[in-house]
């Protein structure tokens, strides 16, 4: 039998040696989780608990995500210590009442390799560690939260886009993101433009990274003899080995100078980048105008876009601090922050139907962004891993449904459909096919996910376990169910959610909104 992700499977007391201040108690535990592709795979991390009595309820909890330490299992947080400063930042929220549980993400310390900065394959491990400590027979709260630095921003940031359907058993507040790497491809073209330049450390991690998350890519092309060099040698290095290997070599020398607007590794990079979409907690990022690692300008221009998403994002704005700096000088705010936010709730109830029920964000546009995490929520909110067969046909069925619908709805091609666009389209499609054979690979793949017995229609348990992860109460299913079932069989079949996700898009009142709705 497959085991629940986040089961503890081996514990033990923490060398007291990496302790942070205000530690009670510690462990290093090992847990069940998922890889990228779906197969089980074994994370690692640390779970701190503070000194002293715990408040009624049980402490909340810190689902803490570590910045870049390197590709080689010596780089785990949980056998060599959190950086110095990173140590002190989870101090001050032990102190401050917190438990921390702080992944050290899969393929550090454990078989298989860490696709580093793909953030779709890290996210589960943060909820993941966060189970793992309720499960250590201290007095823990259901309240959590996300925090996370550099890589681990980035990381806590997807999480953030999965985390009220992922677990729904845990309580989710809200994400802290410290100077978030949120911009890979804007990251890479401000490290190697020029040519004359040094090498950043971070360039061969970066490439390593992606060769894992995408198999059958290579990183090779454009590169030196010298950057193909670093790029195998990154795929088992720390980071501190990184900055000693790249010592003395400039972009040109590596061969990565303009890598940016390599067309391969572009939409590689683009790939990796944190979708911009409706998020249903709360979030901070905070960045420093002096981070000489992560660009100000990116973490400014994300949180603009979020905001615009209808997502209630707050933006901490420093001057003077450096990267590491920012663990130091965003703490007090964060801690602020996450004070006034354990209280948090939902977001309002989502709409009902067609171009509304779509428009998450409430900004009169519909884009990819959208219909990518649409599919992510899905897959993940029934176990589905991001890669998996089953999660990618899911999440390739709303890029499909999202091609179509910019395909023949976006009259000005800014790669964004309005209201108006919308309407205008569903209008001419009102007696066609076109939607109906839009929406079908979707419906497919979603019946997919809980067909159990493999006779391509879902009976009512199987529709029911589908509702259930959308977030539909047992009443809301029932009836939504009983409409679907549109010849009374007691079974839906692909044709009936393909009619019914035509009419909600169409803006008339069928029962699909689940597609689109509270995961």
């Amino acid at each position: 039998m497959r085991r629940r992700p986040g089961t503890v499977l081996q514990e033990r007391p923490l060398p007291r040696a990496l302790w942070p201040d205000a530690t009670g108690a510690a462990h290093r535990v090992a847990y069940q989780g998922i890889g990228y592709d779906g197969t089980g795979r074994l994370v690692t991390g640390s779970v701190f608990v503070p000194a002293g009595p715990a408040p009624d309820g049980g402490w909340p909890v810190i689902g803490f995500a570590h910045g870049t330490t390197g590709l080689s299992d010596a780089a785990a947080p949980s056998r060599t210590g959190l950086p110095r400063l990173e140590r002190a930042h989870v101090s001050a929220w032990l102190a401050g009442g917190y438990a921390v549980a702080a992944t050290d993400y899969e393929g550090l310390a454990t078989p298989g390799p860490h696709p580093y900065l793909n953030g779709e394959a890290v996210a589960d491990d943060i909820i993941d560690a966060v189970r793992a400590a309720h499960q250590l027979g201290h007095p823990l709260a259901r309240d959590w939260l996300a925090v996370g630095f550099s890589q681990g921003g980035h990381a806590a940031l997807f999480c953030a886009h999965i985390a009220t359907g992922y677990a729904p058993e845990l309580d989710f507040k809200g994400t802290v993101a410290l100077a978030p790497a949120v911009s890979i491809d804007k990251l890479v073209a401000m490290v190697t433009t020029d040519g004359n330049g040094p090498l950043s450390p971070l360039m061969p991690l970066i490439l390593a990274g992606m060769e894992v998350s995408h198999p059958g890519w290579t990183a090779e092309a454009g590169l030196t003899a010298t950057g193909r060099r670093l790029v195998t040698r990154a795929a088992d290095a720390t980071l501190l080995d990184m900055f000693r290997a790249v010592r003395g070599v400039t972009n040109d020398e590596a061969g990565t100078t303009g890598i940016a607007s390599r067309p391969a590794l572009a939409r590689t990079m683009a790939a990796a980048g944190v979708p911009v979409s409706f998020l249903d907690r709360p979030v901070l990022v905070s960045a420093s105008r002096g981070d000489e690692v992560i660009p100000y300008a990116t973490a400014a221009d994300f949180v603009t876009a979020l905001h615009g998403t209808g997502t209630a994002v707050q933006h901490r704005e420093y001057d003077g601090h450096d990267h590491a700096g920012m663990l130091d000088g965003g703490r007090p705010d964060a801690l602020t922050w996450a004070g006034e936010h354990l209280a948090a709730v939902a977001a309002a109830p989502v709409p009902g139907t067609g171009f509304d029920l779509m428009d998450r964000s409430g900004d009169g546009a519909l884009r990819r962004d959208d219909y990518e995490s649409f599919g992510l929520r899905l897959a993940q909110a029934l176990g589905q891993a991001p890669g998996s067969p089953a999660g990618l046909a899911v999440r390739q069925g709303y890029r499909r449904l999202w091609n179509a619908v910019r395909r023949n709805a976006d009259g000005d091609g800014d790669a964004a459909v309005s209201k108006a666009e919308y309407t205008a389209w569903i209008a001419r499609e009102a007696e066609g096919d076109g939607f109906a054979e839009a929406v079908a690979p979707l419906a497919e793949a979603v019946v997919g996910l809980v067909d159990t017995d493999g006779d391509g229609v879902l009976d009512r348990d199987e529709l029911g376990a589908l509702l259930t992860a959308c977030r539909l109460s047992p009443e809301e299913s029932a009836a939504v169910a009983g409409r679907l079932d549109a010849d009374h069989d007691g079974r839906v079949s692909t044709a009936e959610i393909v009619a019914a996700a035509r009419d909600v898009c169409r803006g008339e009142d069928a029962p699909a909104a689940w597609l689109f709705g509270r995961f």
